[in-house]
């Protein structure tokens, strides 16, 4: 799988800028091309999303291929507390809270038409997606769309349950496939056996931004699974 990323762009809440994110690069959330009254309506998932989607996004609209392994939690979790003491829920929660709901509104916000995908497919969600757009430009669906990757740290009662760092980020990227003579990434599935506390492993959404950030020749991606190979080629 070979492709081109023309626009990056990474948030990672500020007090979450742990060892070994020191090359990405910082920025305040911005949305000030929402309306007030929106902005009001929205979580920090659904923020932090859309401002990684707006800066990618061109003048032209773009399909989207969204994914995030647990979706809006922290909104979820509070409504599954809410069912549990016996209390109405919020319509406007709910309907904020399912998995495509960022893409829908970032669509909505930009009178975007253009296709929308949500992926979950736990902690290789970001692997998926980018295989998903890759099929989707090689087969020529669009000429080039957006990716965007977006988690929150898993609530307090969920905490048990992790199996890698916990980082509230968002990660959008635009890709095309490469024309000749240009500089391009490619990924391809390898073999390899981590020594290292998969528990401690940042999730590969994050070590996929950091390798674009550095444009390193090689960097395996990898979780307590599977693994991959991220190649740059220089043009």
């Amino acid at each position: 799988m070979e492709f081109v990323v023309d626009n990056f762009s990474v948030w990672i809440a500020p007090e979450q800028q742990i060892s070994g994110l020191e090359s990405l690069p910082y920025q305040d959330i911005d949305l000030s091309w929402v309306a007030p009254m929106q902005r009001r309506r929205l979580s920090p998932f659904m923020k932090m999303a859309l401002h990684c989607m707006h800066k990618v996004a061109g003048e032209q609209p773009l399909a989207v291929n969204f994914s995030s392994r647990h979706g809006d939690l922290p909104k979820t979790a509070g409504l599954l507390d809410a069912i549990c003491i016996q209390d109405a829920l919020s319509p406007t929660a709910f309907g904020l809270s399912v998995h495509n709901a960022a893409v829908g509104i970032f669509s909505i916000l930009n009178n975007n038409t253009a296709a929308m995908n949500a992926i979950a497919c736990g902690n290789e969600s970001i692997i998926s997606t980018l295989f998903d757009s890759y099929a989707r430009l090689y087969t020529q669906q669009c000429e080039q769309l957006i990716l965007c990757h977006a988690d929150r740290a898993l609530p307090v009662e969920y905490q048990c349950f992790a199996d890698e760092l916990q980082v509230d980020h968002s990660v959008a990227l635009s890709l095309r496939l490469a024309k000749p003579g240009e500089g391009y990434f490619s990924l391809q599935p390898i073999e390899f056996e981590s020594t290292e506390d998969t528990k401690q492993l940042l999730p590969i959404s994050l070590q996929f931004a950091i390798a674009l950030v550095n444009k390193t020749p090689e960097t395996i991606l990898f979780n307590s699974q599977d693994a991959w190979m991220l190649t740059f080629h220089a043009g």
